[in-house]
């Protein structure tokens, strides 16, 4: 027997604990930052605006899956708590793909197994933030995307043959094998098409979602592999279809252009890069984790030997991993963690359990091998080319919008080989074999997915820790939320410093504060939501305002950042552009809010 003790709705079971679990921890937080800027490229999309020819930020691209739900909120409810709302529709979007990844290859690993796995697996997410976004929109993507390619292959491999099932006088079992040889064709599409969809959410992801396809491809066969292929071309094809004949390929070109421009004075890929190796290496080489990476080994070894040792070896390998990193607060003067963040969290345990997910796949092959390399080679990549890309602290897991896959082929590997790899013996001592593995399995998954949860609510990206978030959010966009009394003043002084200037559908420019945005019901007059010091490069933007004969009605900018072109306006044409058409209306110690001067 391969059952865990526990009946058959134990993941339907698991997905709503988890749904109920993540469904209260939207609420915990507000960000001014990350968390409040993907909520409104959503929003843009939603009422129209299209990536580069309205946003000059590739990062739009990853808000489109949470366009319909947006768009709805907005005509039916408004800008009021759209925050939350958010938060909300990314858990249910989250685990409807975990549940899609479960069905996809649950029946080739073990549905339990499986099912922990693909639940864990989206419970990381960049910066602790439950949004839609480029930041979280790829990783889902890439979960779809291994776990359909690995079905398929599975189905593939087991559907008869076409010439099989071809008779004079058709029956209800060549019927039935007909539709059952269709849908390794049909798990193929999906995976190819999400690969796809998941490079251009994100495009600093897009060598993980190659590599993703060319891995699945050269495991394929026949149908599958020509389905994998026309699933992402035909992906592929409509992105480029919009390109052309929607957002313009001299918009696109512009954008790439300015993205280029203010990047390239800013970024040192290879010196990112070693900084987040640095960090992810000084984890490591905690004692702790040291001797968790060591259990690892010695579990894998277990295994290998099919010994009933793995279990106990791997479980103590996670709670020391977990342990040290729910105590690994930190602070300076730009972070403040109360732990590792999910998505550090996920890729240490997943190096702990790696050495036991090998030697399963190993062991264990088809499914699992398959698993193994379509979804943790893809995520080791894209995991690289993220952090040489972001500018954030490597603390806060940027890397987590490519983790997903990774996350659940190690764990449904690791998992899957404590249930099955087991020294044959008797009828009674095999029983009794059987159940220890079953509640070993059932022990590291257990305690694998509270240290993901744990971790996920101990920090609130940029704000106080969790004992103090007791305060509610200002009416608004982001009611519903709690946060510390001071975050809820900011909030309420910056509603109030707008309204100097901006009433409801006021057109809007935010320099330096994307929140400004969410602080009222305002039209977005902006190339890029969030904008920041890009010094000779703003000439782009100036230039997208005098084609467009654009003027904002307000301009917010926060009173520290603010240094003025200093009659250089070379140095930064933007600011150049607002000085010479707006004063100051109100301001507060923070922010600044300025209005046309023909007015």
């Amino acid at each position: 027997m391969t059952a865990l003790p526990v009946g058959r709705l134990a993941i339907p079971v698991l997905i709503v604990v988890v749904a109920a679990v993540l469904g209260l921890r939207a609420r915990l937080g507000l960000d001014l930052g990350d968390g409040t800027h993907a909520v409104e490229l959503s929003m843009r999309l939603a009422r129209g605006d299209q990536p580069f020819r309205d946003e000059m930020n590739l990062q739009v691209l990853g808000a489109w899956p949470a366009v319909p739900f947006v768009w709805v909120w907005l005509h039916t409810v408004g800008v009021d708590g759209i925050v939350l709302a958010s938060r909300v529709y990314f858990v249910l979007l989250a685990l409807a793909g975990a549940a899609l990844a479960w069905r996809a290859v649950g029946g080739a690993l073990g549905r339990v197994s499986t099912g922990v796995a693909a639940v864990a697996a989206v419970v990381p997410t960049a910066y602790n933030l439950q949004l839609v976004g480029y930041n979280t929109t790829p990783a889902l993507l890439y979960l779809v995307a291994a776990s359909s390619a690995v079905g398929a292959m599975v189905r593939g491999a087991a559907a008869p043959s076409p010439a099989s099932s071809v008779s004079s006088v058709p029956s209800v079992s060549s019927v039935s094998s007909a539709s059952s040889s269709r849908w390794p064709v049909v798990w193929a599409v999906v995976a190819g098409a999400a690969a796809a969809l998941g490079a251009v959410s994100h495009p600093v992801t897009a060598p993980a979602g190659v590599l993703l396809l060319l891995v699945s491809v050269l495991w394929a066969r026949g149908r599958v592999r020509l389905a994998l292929v026309g699933g992402a071309a035909g992906a592929s094809l409509v992105v480029a279809a919009l390109a052309v004949a929607l957002w313009g390929v001299s918009q696109v070109r512009e954008t790439l252009a300015f993205t280029a421009d203010y990047q390239s004075a800013r970024v040192d890929r290879v010196g990112r890069v070693a900084g987040w190796l640095g960090y992810l290496g000084g984890e490591l080489a905690q004692p702790a984790v040291l001797l968790a990476l060591g259990l690892g080994i010695a579990a894998g070894v277990a295994l290998s030997r099919r010994s009933r040792l793995a279990g106990p070896l791997l479980l103590g390998a996670v709670a020391l991993t977990a342990g040290t990193g729910l105590t690994r607060s930190a602070s300076s003067a730009t972070f403040s963690v109360s732990a590792w963040l999910s998505p550090v969290m996920a890729l240490v345990l997943s190096l702990v359990l790696l050495p036991a997910a090998v030697v399963s796949a190993t062991l264990l092959r088809g499914a699992a091998v398959r698993l193994l390399t379509v979804g943790a080679i893809p995520s080791a990549v894209g995991a690289v080319c993220v952090a040489g890309f972001t500018a954030s602290s490597p603390t806060w897991g940027a890397v987590g919008s490519c983790l997903a896959p990774g996350v659940f082929a190690v764990i449904a590997c690791a998992l899957s080989g404590l249930l099955r790899l087991r020294a044959p013996a008797g009828a009674d001592s095999s029983r009794r074999r059987g159940a220890v593995a079953r509640w070993s399995t059932a022990a590291v998954g257990s305690a694998v997915l509270v240290a993901l949860l744990a971790s996920h609510v101990a920090t609130s990206f940029r704000d106080g820790p969790v004992g103090r978030l007791d305060a509610a959010a200002p009416t608004g966009a982001y009611a519903g939320l709690l946060t510390t009394d001071r975050r809820a003043a900011d909030v309420a002084a910056a509603q109030g410093v707008l309204r100097s200037c901006a009433t409801t559908g006021s057109s809007v420019l935010a320099i330096g504060y994307p929140a400004a945005y969410l602080m009222g019901d305002v039209r977005f007059a902006t190339p890029v939501t969030w904008l920041a010091d890009f010094g000779p490069s703003t000439s782009h933007l100036v230039r997208w305002f005098d084609e467009r004969g654009t003027l904002p009605d307000c301009v917010v900018r926060p009173a520290r950042w603010w240094q003025g072109s200093g009659g250089a306006p070379e140095a930064d044409p933007l600011r150049a552009w607002v000085e010479a058409r707006y004063v100051t209306a109100a301001a507060t110690p923070t922010l600044v809010v300025l209005r046309r001067t023909d007015r």
